[in-house]
């Protein structure tokens, strides 16, 4: 891969209330594979130093460790290249983010090697079933407690992370969902490797008085600029990968990340155990959820509908005749009632949940839910969490991880035309 150059001047917010963390890259390695051929490794820290020259953010999904021993010696070896590469692009190896099968290693042998070789910096354990599915007493698993005794020890520090997001969504209902195998630096999404996005963060208490009491229009005009100009800035953007570049034009991903829940619980002095609570979030956030769909479904009216809708056109590939005919109309039908600009907008993270500086009432893991109406999840580091225990904070994961693959099994496959 030739040296990129990349400009990633980012206009002005498009709203006072939103934060903007900019682009980064995520990309996927296969240890074994990449440790098995000089070539392989050669081409793997060339595209590691042009990510990093070009002053971007980076995350490595490190896939095929293993596990045991080998998978020690594979993260090791992985981490060392990332170092090497980092030193010659002039760049703190810390700043790498790395994201890694949580069965690979026991989280206190991967954060090991993670600090030896690249420094303090975050460590996403992409954890699954095994992990996240609830064990009776009668049948008890060491790997399984240790598992979370060490994941709960090292979670004061910010930087080992369970992420559990399988799948990501798309709104519009002739898309399907799509693996999550990767991590987005920055911003913390899970996303599918190599995909390209353009993030913002909006909390909803900024648009909120003392009372909690939201100014709809306001935030309704945030969340309109926060997609036109999402979508300007898939245009300015020079991406430095080639799969970044080909994602970006397909499905010019969004990621609108919505955060402050909480702090709006706690302002309408609302019990997060009731159900009335969750259901006025639940309204709040398919509203965000619509007028970010409506306001992608404007764009693609006036500038043209998402590429990736094409792919997905049923009568590729038919013969002509009666039969195409047919299709072709009800495929033309469905598009004129699912127009999109963007395959993916909302993101949501777990700690959204709760109120910043208030973390001690678990009833808030009862708004987790709300989980439901992302497209994408965000695994940012946890708030301090005073006066937790390990069940608690493994009891929020695992419900959270239940939303999130009851929402995934709903969206494997794109509705039928």
């Amino acid at each position: 891969m030739s040296k990129t150059q990349t400009t990633m001047r980012l206009p002005p917010p498009p709203a006072a209330n939103v934060e903007m963390p900019g682009a980064g890259v995520a990309l996927l390695a296969d240890a074994h594979e990449m440790l098995a051929s000089e070539l392989a490794l050669a081409q793997f820290r060339e595209q590691v130093c042009d990510v990093l020259a070009g002053q971007l953010p980076l995350a490595i999904r490190i896939a095929g460790l293993g596990d045991g021993q080998t998978a020690v010696s594979l993260f090791g070896r992985v981490c060392a290249a990332l170092a090497a590469a980092a030193a010659a692009s002039h760049r703190q190896a810390s700043g790498i983010e790395i994201a890694i099968a949580a069965e690979a290693l026991p989280p206190q042998s991967a954060w090991l090697q993670r600090r030896q070789f690249l420094g303090d910096g975050p460590l996403y354990l992409l954890t699954g079933e095994s992990l996240l599915q609830p064990r009776s007493r009668s049948s008890p698993c060491e790997c399984y407690d240790s598992f979370w005794l060490q994941l709960w020890r090292l979670h004061g520090q910010g930087q080992v992370r369970a992420a559990y997001a399988p799948l990501v969504t798309s709104q519009c209902p002739l898309l399907s969902a799509e693996t999550a195998d990767a991590v987005l630096p920055l911003s913390s999404i899970q996303v599918p490797g190599g995909s390209a996005w353009v993030t913002m963060r909006l909390n909803l208490s900024h648009f909120a008085d003392a009372r909690g009491s939201l100014n709809r229009i306001a935030l309704r005009d945030a969340l309109h600029r926060c997609v036109d100009s999402g979508d300007a800035l898939h245009e300015r953007f020079s991406w430095p990968t080639a799969s970044m570049r080909h994602d970006a034009w397909l499905n010019r991903r969004l990621a609108i990340e919505i955060n402050g829940i909480g702090d709006l619980v706690m302002r309408r002095r609302h019990d997060p155990r009731c159900f009335s609570c969750l259901q006025s979030l639940s309204d709040l956030l398919f509203w965000v959820q619509a007028t970010l769909r409506e306001r992608s479904r404007v764009n693609a009216i006036e500038s043209g509908n998402l590429p990736a809708l094409g792919r997905s056109d049923p009568t590729r590939g038919l013969p002509d005749g009666r039969v195409r005919d047919v299709w072709c109309k009800r495929w033309s039908a469905a598009l004129d009632q699912n127009p999109t600009r963007h395959r993916n907008l909302l993101v949501l993270s777990p700690w959204s949940m709760f109120p910043g500086g208030n973390i001690r009432d678990a009833g808030y893991l009862d708004l987790l839910p709300l989980l439901d109406y992302a497209d994408a999840c965000a695994f940012p580091a946890p708030p301090p969490l005073q006066g937790w225990n390990v069940s608690q904070f493994k009891n929020l994961h695992q419900r959270a991880w239940a939303v999130l693959e009851r929402k995934g099994t709903r969206r494997l496959i794109a509705e039928q035309v």
